[in-house]
């Protein structure tokens, strides 16, 4: 049986879209994943011609990265609609964007209902390595 997970792209307090992750939805497995993905990487309002690094025109821009970045094959990876929940997800990735255009990682767990980690995506590779040491 696969660790199921919902991630989910806020746009302020709007959802944009939830991908579930039908295995190693855990924080060694996707929230590792997700965290290497994002580290460094931007929210920008327009695109430079000369932009040499990482990123996003907006979350609506990221959201669609994240499903080309992470779904390879048939199966595994599904684009949810906003606002899907009670998908037998055991970890939820609330991915948004801070005032100063940090993108943030937010990790919950519903059962038993717990934060397990809220912050930017270097954050969460430190925490992801310390615990693996």
């Amino acid at each position: 049986m696969g660790t199921r997970s919902l991630t989910r792209i806020k746009d302020g307090k709007k959802e944009l879209t939830v991908m579930y992750r039908q295995f190693d939805g855990y924080l060694d497995g996707h929230g590792y994943e997700l965290a290497k993905w994002l580290v460094d990487a931007s929210i920008v309002n327009g695109i430079r011609m000369d932009e040499n690094r990482t990123i996003f025109n907006g979350m609506g821009c990221l959201a669609a990265s994240m499903f080309k970045h992470f779904k390879e094959e048939a199966g595994g990876i599904y684009c949810y609609p906003a606002g899907s929940k009670d998908c037998w997800e055991e970890y939820n990735y609330i991915i948004s964007e801070s005032p100063k255009g940090q993108i943030k990682i937010k990790v919950t767990t519903d059962k038993p209902k717990e934060i397990l980690f809220e912050g930017t995506a270097n954050e969460l590779l430190d925490k992801i390595e310390k615990e693996n040491k």
